[in-house]
């Protein structure tokens, strides 16, 4: 449980048993985006500082559309240390930062920021934290078998970068918007080694082929799409070994998942990636190794 806790001459950050104080060396750490009320990062971060004795503070803050410019310029102004950038605003930020990493600057989304005496610089761990979270999930990956990405947004965009660069097999691009698909599928075939990119469209016939086909699904849209559950239950699988990521984590099994288990395969929400991608936003923001156990007893209370 994370509290804090008010008195005359102290602050306390409560975790737990365990507490630290917070005083005006407290390093401060922001979690910006709209809304951020339901966010998991607040506890991860702040048990992970705990445990390392270190004096910082991770706090969730609510931010307008058009405040984004103001709160970019607030982590200057106020020597926050760090910010976590959730929905919708991870391209939005990019043109209020001084630098943006490559891979970041390629998918057009940032969800990591690190102030360094006032210079802002751009991160995207959205990527590595989802692969992490698939080689965890199932045990084994076999980089040879084609993946489908459903959606073309900007954790599509983050995710199928990362598979482009690790996987050796097809990559099915599946969305409403045929422009929107093809345009990430330009994005992987001149930034990647990959050279077999599907665009399927999420209302057509050849969905269920492309489903049956995949043996990794991920799965980005932000509300169950009837035509993609119908595709799954009238599909045959090819495959013994089925997994579908769904990236969100509320509620925990979705109609989608629930539809993927039917048919036999195996499903994992989002909570795993939001995991791993904390994990690996915490040694950006510090320098220091994430306490990875400290950080899954957090997710898990």
């Amino acid at each position: 449980m994370l509290l804090l806790c008010y008195n005359i001459k102290y602050l306390k950050l409560e975790v737990g048993v365990k507490h630290v104080d917070l005083d005006a060396k407290t390093r401060l750490y922001m979690l910006l985006g709209n809304p951020v009320g339901h966010s998991l990062s607040p506890a991860l971060h702040n048990a992970a500082f705990l445990a390392l004795g270190m004096n910082c503070a991770y706090l969730a803050a609510p931010v307008e559309h058009d405040c984004v410019a103001h709160a970019l310029n607030g982590i200057r102004a106020l020597s926050i240390a760090g910010a976590n950038v959730t929905s919708p605003y991870k391209e939005t930020v990019i043109d209020y930062l001084d630098q943006v990493s490559a891979d970041a600057q390629i998918i057009k989304s940032v969800n990591t920021i690190v102030n360094n005496k006032g210079r802002l610089s751009g991160y995207s761990t959205d990527g590595p934290g989802f692969y992490r979270a698939l080689l965890e999930s199932t045990g084994f990956y076999d980089p040879a078998q084609p993946v489908m990405i459903v959606g073309a947004g900007g954790a599509a965009r983050a995710l199928a970068y990362t598979m482009a660069q690790k996987i050796k097999g097809e990559i099915y691009i599946v969305n409403r918007s045929i422009e929107k698909a093809e345009m990430l599928s330009e994005l992987l075939k001149s930034n990647t080694s990959v050279n077999q990119c599907h665009v399927v469209a999420l209302e057509s016939d050849d969905l269920i082929f492309a489903t049956s086909k995949c043996p990794v699904i991920i799965y980005s849209l932000p509300v169950d799409s009837a035509s993609f559950i119908n595709s799954l239950r009238i599909t045959r699988p090819h495959q013994e070994q089925r997994f579908l990521f769904d990236l969100r984590y509320s509620p925990r099994e979705t109609e989608v998942m629930n539809a993927f288990n039917k048919v036999g395969g195996r499903s994992f929400n989002g909570i795993g990636m939001l995991f791993w991608q904390a994990v690996e936003a915490f040694e950006l923001f510090t320098g220091e190794k994430a306490p990875i156990d400290i950080m899954k007893e957090a997710l898990d209370d």
